[in-house]
């Protein structure tokens, strides 16, 4: 098949797709044009930007990431694997996630988690929560993040706060 025929096909399935869709990408676009230069050490910054805008990573802003940065989407993909704050799926629920990283686990993470999941199993809640190896926030454990925000000093009062 000739380059003219791919390229013709690729612009087809494009203008094809939804135009909401289509104008977030676009948006997404100028975005990290303007926020971001052209610079591998640009990667987390960006990855952390999109996580911040969407509330995970979707694949299709991986790509464009890629495309903006010169970094192949394998590469791109690997960085936001290997991160703990950052989540390659949509949140079905609101997820709470509890660090169990040695200072945290000093500083009470084991009564936080049995807390929180005696909270989870109540009808008056709607989370999912999970544990991290660490969130890196050692110095103000033990921490719990919700949505993408961490915080410190937890307490078992401030959980019921956080997840209502």
């Amino acid at each position: 098949m000739d380059c003219q025929r791919l390229i013709g096909l690729k612009l087809v399935s494009y203008l094809n797709e939804d135009s909401d869709e289509k104008l977030r990408r676009i948006s997404l676009r100028t975005e990290l044009i303007s926020k971001f230069p052209r610079t591998r050490d640009s990667l987390l910054p960006a990855l952390h930007y999109l996580q911040d805008t969407f509330g995970h990573l979707p694949g299709w802003a991986l790509e464009i990431v890629g495309w903006h940065l010169g970094i192949p989407s394998s590469e791109v993909y690997g960085a936001a694997s290997s991160y703990t704050e950052l989540t390659l799926e949509s949140p079905l629920q609101e997820e709470v996630v509890v660090c169990v990283g040695l200072s945290c686990q000093e500083l009470g993470a084991q009564r936080l988690l049995d807390y929180i999941s005696c909270l989870s199993k109540s009808e008056e809640t709607s989370f999912v929560y999970k544990k991290v190896p660490c969130g890196f926030l050692c110095s103000v454990g033990p921490v719990v993040g919700k949505n993408g925000k961490w915080y410190g000093r937890v307490t078992k009062e401030a959980i019921g706060d956080l997840v209502q």
